[in-house]
């Protein structure tokens, strides 16, 4: 997906077989968990997304024009593609686009500088997070760029679920997190 293209059921079906997996079960999670086009295949999984039109939040992966299901995602995606990425998201209140650069380890550049992310507190362990639908509506709804600390607030409107942190923090965040499901991309 990250050269553009979506990932087919012949190549879904290769994956499931390299990993060992039962196939049934595997599918089931697949077809609950992944954007799909009109012809079933994948589009969209773990936050990277081919449909431009439904998120935000874009992303440029080695000219590949692709976006992301909530702002958090650009955080991460870099190090699970293992490639530099241009992201520019619209903040849902001024609609300021921000615009940042991040390799696999770091950001590398954040304007305006003063930008901020939010990220809404929900237990994951209470929450069913069995479907796209449920993933995008319980975090991806509430997870926004925006240009600084002050917008961020005057969205959230003095909601408790809701932290606002640097892009930095929000990396240093989301490695935190991803380096618990793929600790070989995250050692060193």
């Amino acid at each position: 997906m990250a050269q553009g293209r979506p990932l087919t059921a012949e190549q879904v079906d290769h994956h499931i077989a390299e990993l060992g997996v039962a196939p049934d079960a595997a599918r089931q999670t697949l077809r609950e968990l992944t954007e799909r086009d009109a012809h079933g295949q994948i589009v969209g999984a773990m936050g990277l997304s081919l449909s431009l039109n439904d998120h935000p939040h874009r992303l440029s992966v080695n000219g590949v024009s692709l976006s992301a299901w909530c702002a958090m995602d650009t955080l991460f995606l870099p190090t699970l593609l293992q490639q530099t990425v241009t992201v520019e998201s619209p903040s849902p209140v001024t609609h300021t686009i921000v615009r940042l650069r991040l390799s696999p380890e770091r950001v590398e550049e954040v304007s305006p500088a003063s930008a901020v992310v939010s990220r809404v507190i929900v237990d994951p362990r209470r929450e069913n997070l069995t479907s796209v639908e449920a993933v995008l509506s319980t975090f991806c709804h509430h997870i926004h760029f925006f240009a600084s600390h002050e917008e961020a607030r005057q969205w959230a409107n003095d909601r408790d679920d809701i932290a606002i942190l640097t892009a930095d923090e929000g990396f240093a965040l989301e490695r935190q997190i991803w380096s618990k499901v793929f600790p070989d991309l995250y050692a060193a």
